[in-house]
């Protein structure tokens, strides 16, 4: 059976709604998540993954690339986040050259699409488990970053210094977040952009609270956060001024928002039992302050860089942030 590869089109859902019916567990594509991600993607977005299809036309295969932007020093470039690959059963292991299988020449197929159309790169945060086998790779860059806890709830919420305030951030929209991202995207060489343009499309999945910090009506930090996973509260979306007070404030305040949803969740069959970050290390003298302990493991980054314009030396891996939801 001969396959063919292609960007995925608008009118594509049925093929794969039927894909991950038949071949996972994982339920099926909702009509609104397929509108948001494909037919109605920002304008920054443009694609959002890439399918297999037989001979007859049917989709037998899937790899969503979620769409991002990245801010590299003072270039913005669009960059895409892979994940969920899907290949029908029966075209497995019907190969024993791995670079064969149906998913590997789809995300190959993508990542010569995308470099065609100009976009910047291809960024993944992996379960560790994965690390070693990314590292075999030597057109990919990794490298990690150790996740932080902290353990909920609180003997007390966290006072905030002097002249500090925090407050849920109830519209993504406000301007003030765009000159609160100016300044803080310069703390650290590569960002996912966070900024009114992106925020309400990145954190459209229900349950994130978003706090903000302000001192004298000046909107200096701002982070998000959900319960996810492993009974933890997530901390992500981390935007400060600085890396000193700013920082610290805006952590207080996802902090005592984590510590409150502990306290909510204390009798349920899995209680919140910490807040848990990925680190960078200009965020570690302010989180071992605060009584954050480095966790039993690291993520890993890995970039594979589509615009041969990028140094190695601008998309290090030492030179970003990434949050868990980047």
């Amino acid at each position: 059976m001969g396959l063919h590869y292609r960007l995925v089109e608008n009118d594509d859902l049925p093929g794969v709604q039927r894909l991950w019916r038949e071949e996972t567990n994982w339920g099926t594509v909702g009509e609104d998540l397929w509108r948001r991600l494909v037919v109605e993607a920002p304008d920054w977005a443009k694609v959002s993954g890439t399918v297999a299809t037989d001979e007859s036309g049917r989709i037998v295969g899937q790899f969503a690339f979620l769409p991002s932007l990245v801010a590299i020093g003072e270039r913005e470039v669009r960059a895409f986040r892979p994940g969920a690959p899907i290949v029908s059963r029966t075209l497995r292991f019907r190969d024993s050259n791995p670079l064969n299988h149906p998913a590997v020449r789809m995300y190959s197929y993508a990542v010569k699409a995308l470099r065609a159309r100009g976009d910047g790169l291809i960024y993944m945060v992996p379960d560790p488990r994965w690390a070693r086998l990314f590292k075999m790779f030597p057109v990919l860059r990794s490298g990690s970053f150790p996740h932080w806890q902290l353990p909920l709830p609180l003997e007390a919420p966290l006072a905030h210094g002097a002249g500090w305030s925090a407050a849920r951030v109830a519209a993504l929209q406000d301007p003030r977040i765009d000159a609160l991202w100016e300044r803080a995207r310069r703390l650290y060489g590569c960002m996912v952009v966070r900024d009114t343009r992106t925020l309400g499309w990145k954190l459209h999945e229900p349950g994130y609270e978003v706090w903000g910090v302000e001192r004298g009506g000046e909107l200096l930090g701002m982070a998000s956060g959900r319960p996810k996973g492993d009974r933890q509260w997530l901390l992500c979306d981390v935007m400060a001024v600085d890396s000193g007070e700013a920082l610290r404030e805006t952590v207080v305040a996802a902090v005592n928002a984590a510590h409150e949803s502990a306290l909510a969740s204390a009798g349920a069959a899995k209680p919140i039992h910490k807040i848990g970050v990925l680190t960078t290390p200009p965020m570690e003298p302010v989180l071992s302050e605060l009584g954050f302990r480095r966790d039993a493991y690291d993520f890993p980054l890995i970039i594979h860089v589509l615009d041969k314009s990028l140094t190695r030396r601008e998309i290090d891996p030492a030179r970003w942030y990434i949050s868990a939801n980047d």
